[in-house]
C-alpha cells in the first residue's frame, strides 16, 4: 500500500500522459481511415450548411483576414525574420525550436494532403479559392503549431495564461474561418489543429524540453 501511494501520483501522470497522445492519435486514425476509404462522416455537410446559413456575413472580413494570416506567403516571412531576431538576441535554439515547430507540422500536413488527396467540399460560391486538397487543413495545423510553441516558449512567463487564452481563441477561429469560408470539412480542421499541437510538443520533448527550461 505504502508503495501505491508513492508511486500513484507517477502513475497518474502516465496515465493522462498516455491519454494524452493516445486518444487524438486514434482520432485522427479513424478520420484518415475513412477518408481513405472515401467515406467521410455523415455530419460535416449538415452542419457546414448550417454555419453558412446562420453565421451572418459579419464575419466574412475576418474569416478573410484569418486566412491571408495562415497564408504560407505571410507566415514563411514572418517566422524567418522572428528566428533572426531570435539568434541575433543570442536565443539560438529558441530560434531552432521555432522553425523546427512551424516546418515539422507543415511538412506533415503537405504529406498527408499528398498521400489522401481529399477534395475540397463544394457547397456554395465561396469567397476565398484554394487550389490544393483539403485533409488536412494547412491554417488550421499552423494556428495550433503557433499557438502551441508560444505557450511552450513563455511557459514560466507570468503572461502564460494570457498568451495561451489568446492562442486557443486564434486557433478556434482559423479553424471555424475555415469551415465558414467553405474551403474545408470540419475533420480537416480537427486533423490540422492535432497535427499542430502534437507535433510541436513532440519536438519540445523530444529535442528541447532542458535546453529551452533549464
Amino acid at each position: 500500500m505504502l508503495l501505491l501511494r508513492a508511486y500513484l501520483p507517477l502513475l497518474l501522470r502516465l496515465s493522462a500522459l498516455s491519454a494524452a497522445v493516445l486518444i487524438p492519435s486514434a482520432l485522427v486514425g479513424l478520420i484518415a481511415a475513412r477518408i481513405w476509404a472515401g467515406q467521410g462522416f455523415a455530419f460535416e455537410v449538415p452542419l457546414m450548411l448550417w454555419i453558412h446559413h446562420h453565421v451572418g456575413s459579419w464575419f466574412a472580413p475576418v474569416a478573410v483576414i484569418m486566412h491571408y494570416v495562415g497564408k504560407t506567403s505571410l507566415a514563411v516571412p514572418l517566422i524567418t525574420l522572428a528566428a533572426v531576431w531570435l539568434h541575433f538576441r543570442k536565443r539560438t535554439g529558441y530560434a531552432a525550436f521555432l522553425i523546427l515547430s512551424t516546418a515539422l507540422p507543415t511538412l506533415v500536413m503537405l504529406l498527408s494532403k499528398a498521400v489522401f488527396d481529399r477534395p475540397r467540399p463544394m457547397l456554395w460560391p465561396r469567397l476565398i479559392e484554394e487550389s490544393n486538397t483539403s485533409f488536412p487543413s494547412g491554417h488550421s495545423t499552423f494556428a495550433a503549431a503557433l499557438a502551441t510553441l508560444l505557450f511552450i516558449i513563455f511557459l514560466h512567463s507570468p503572461k502564460r495564461t494570457l498568451l495561451l487564452t489568446g492562442g486557443i481563441v486564434f486557433t478556434l477561429l482559423m479553424g471555424f474561418s475555415r469551415v465558414y469560408l467553405g474551403v474545408h470539412y470540419p475533420t480537416d480542421v480537427l486533423a490540422g489543429w492535432i497535427n499542430g499541437c502534437a507535433t510541436v510538443c513532440a519536438v519540445y520533448f523530444c529535442f528541447f524540453r532542458k535546453y529551452l527550461h533549464k
